[in-house]
């Protein structure tokens, strides 16, 4: 096995998503994409898109890792979430932010040096615009890396750490009406 980064459009990353991810369907856009395969085949993406909770990105320099899809070969999502963090954070990013829904590990991220700065419940407001449409609700777990992150709030990471494994993670649908027409 040699695992290599490659360029990858957001189309091709977005489709990838769409096959591979165990529980989120593609995001609606991007700014930047990942990939890692291996020899021809592609085992990995990650998607850098600007935040989803628009009151982060006050300054302009916050992005958030919206997904990160593997086929489960070994070593490619870390390699993958890495090389994006490191680009994102060359191009001028200050604070990167992602989330796992709380019962998730969270491994992979605190393998490539994220750290838990808080525990964010579901919102009561996203459904206000008739195209959301969330699969998973509930609480998450927001991690953050880069110079202008928050810093690591232990009290949470503590939470999210007995939370493992102890709430269910639902299945997600397989159709999302955002995504109805195809992924582009």
């Amino acid at each position: 096995m040699s695992l290599r980064v490659v360029p990858v459009t957001l189309g091709a990353a977005r489709a990838f998503v769409e096959r591979h991810h165990s529980h989120h369907h593609a995001p609606v856009g991007g700014l930047l994409a990942c990939a890692v395969a291996d020899g021809e085949r592609l085992c990995c993406v990650a998607i850098l898109s600007r935040p989803v909770a628009r009151m982060l990105d006050a300054r302009g320099d916050v992005a958030e890792v919206t997904r990160v899809a593997t086929d489960r070969t070994p070593g490619a999502a870390l390699l993958c979430l890495r090389t994006l963090t490191g680009v994102a954070v060359r191009l001028g990013w200050a604070r990167l932010v992602s989330y796992t829904l709380l019962g998730e590990s969270g491994g992979l991220y605190r393998q490539a040096g994220w750290r838990v700065t808080g525990i964010v419940e579901a919102s009561q407001g996203w459904h206000s615009r008739a195209a959301r449409t969330t699969v998973q609700g509930g609480a998450k777990v927001r991690w953050e890396y880069g110079p202008g992150a928050l810093p690591a709030d232990g009290a949470a990471a503590l939470v999210a750490g007995m939370c493992v494994g102890c709430v269910e993670i639902p299945s997600r649908a397989e159709t999302l009406p955002l995504l109805a027409g195809g992924v582009r």
